[in-house]
């Protein structure tokens, strides 16, 4: 929420975005966590997962700034040339917001499926960019992120549903009575 006062203006965070936040940075925490070379190169991007869902949750506030600041914070922390993940987050929350009417009224399983579809053109990007950059990478491991992506997806959707209906949706209520 952006208040103007005289010529300053004010950024005040609710609880809904202060939450987000929080949420968002634990994907971050979980996104650089060190595993195995076997199991990095299979990592999901838990970050991404996070703003999807978020982005499917609350399309009015979730918009691609936010994508474009945690791609950024995640090329920093993952010491990738800037710009990398702010790109292809950022191009992913555009298609989720794009086609989030649609998106949202499916069952889990055509959402898992319309997931696959939104992630290949970041996997994509992502297998382009590690090219040029001449990052060496395995294209079954890509594939097979992408498949871990899809498969923890229902998982992830319930917990961070019931993280929003627990501390979000009733707020909202007690506020609006």
């Amino acid at each position: 929420l952006i208040k103007q006062r005289g010529n300053v203006t004010v950024v005040i965070f609710n609880k809904i975005n202060f939450l987000l936040i929080l949420v968002l940075f634990f994907g971050i925490i979980l996104n650089i966590l060190p595993l195995s070379s076997s199991l990095s190169s299979v990592k999901p991007p838990i970050l991404l997962l996070i703003l999807i869902y978020w982005s499917l949750a609350f399309p009015n506030q979730i918009n691609l700034t936010y994508a474009f600041v945690f791609g950024l914070i995640m090329d920093i922390l993952l010491i990738m040339p800037l710009g990398y993940n702010a790109l292809c987050f950022t191009l992913t929350i555009f298609l989720i917001l794009l086609y989030y009417p649609q998106i949202r009224l499916q069952s889990h399983l055509h959402k898992m499926l319309s997931l696959l579809v939104i992630l290949i053109p970041f996997f994509l990007m992502s297998t382009i960019g590690n090219n040029f950059l001449k990052i060496d990478y395995n294209l079954f491991s890509v594939l097979t992120s992408i498949l871990i992506s899809i498969i923890i997806w229902p998982a992830l959707f319930s917990m961070l549903r019931f993280i929003r209906q627990k501390y979000i949706t009733k707020k909202k209520m007690l506020e609006t009575s």
